[in-house]
């Protein structure tokens, strides 16, 4: 999946959980740390794995903890959004996601296709693929950093928590001096940075 779907996911996520989005920007950057290994030019390696992950956010959050407990919620937060990365792979392609504990990448292709001619008819399909894991170096690595369909998907999903962020360092402000109780209250935008 690409890197762009990645960030966008976690963020619009981590946004509805109620997340401030200056917040959440970037705790949903680390939705993009298992691609890391591609710097290897090793894709889908053990940073793919949830056990791996976890382990290394346990570690994260002991350290946190005894460092500045208020750590503690932003440790799982970005835990979360770092897990979101090798569970969206899962339904892209061979994924080591349970590696250790499971010899093989799995993979799950999921459709939902439908034929029209004399009736319609819905055609369901789930699959569960496994091959063993291997853990190889590649020569080259090509690969997109968005696409036209994760691009408008990803404007679609932040457009409306991007005039959520700027719409909150405004107030709105009701001019109330010169109307008569019995009419409408007139609006205007008044401009106060909440900093």
């Amino acid at each position: 999946m690409e890197p762009l779907i990645h960030l966008i996911l976690p963020l619009t996520a981590l946004t509805l959980l109620g997340v401030d989005f200056r917040k959440a920007l970037p705790l949903a950057l680390f939705g993009l740390l298992p691609d890391l290994d591609a710097l290897l030019l090793i894709h889908r390696s053990l940073s793919h794995s949830l056990p791996v992950l976890l382990a290394f956010a346990a570690g994260a959050a002991l350290l946190a903890y005894a460092v500045k407990p208020g750590l503690r919620n932003y440790i799982v937060l970005a835990t979360l959004a770092t897990a979101s990365h090798p569970i969206l792979d899962l339904f892209t392609g061979y994924t080591p996601i349970l590696w250790p504990l499971s010899s093989h990448s799995l993979w799950v292709k999921t459709e939902l296709g439908v034929h029209i001619g004399g009736s319609l008819t819905l055609l369901p399909s789930v699959k569960l693929l496994a091959q063993p894991t291997t853990f190889h170096r590649l020569e080259s690595l090509d690969a997109p950093l968005f696409t036209g369909e994760g691009l408008i998907t990803s404007l679609i999903l932040t457009a409306p928590l991007i005039l959520k962020a700027v719409r909150g360092h405004y107030q709105p402000h009701t001019d109330t001096s010169q109307e008569s109780p019995n009419e409408p209250r007139s609006q205007t935008l008044k401009i106060e940075s909440q900093e």
